[in-house]
């Protein structure tokens, strides 16, 4: 029987720039690691992850981060 091998989690929280909503997050501390470091795609790092969260991450790393909420008023705004 294979051993289950155990990663250690944490919890990262990411503002939108746009409202004050904070998004959390758990994650592998070892993939965040290496995405922070730039070795490696965040689909690629967290490919069990939807699009909303891998946006939270890829906002933790660079700055800029919108809310699921905001997201939809920001593009929608864009269409018109």
């Amino acid at each position: 029987m294979p051993r289950l091998q155990w990663h250690p989690v944490a919890e990262i929280q990411t503002r939108c720039s746009e409202c004050p909503r904070i998004t959390r997050t758990e994650v592998d501390e070892t993939r965040l690691d290496r995405y922070m470091h730039h070795d490696g795609l965040v689909q690629e790092l967290f490919p069990d992850y939807d699009q909303s969260q891998r946006e939270a991450i890829k906002g933790h790393r660079g700055g800029y981060y919108l809310c699921p909420v905001c997201w939809d008023r920001v593009f929608a705004e864009e269409e018109q």
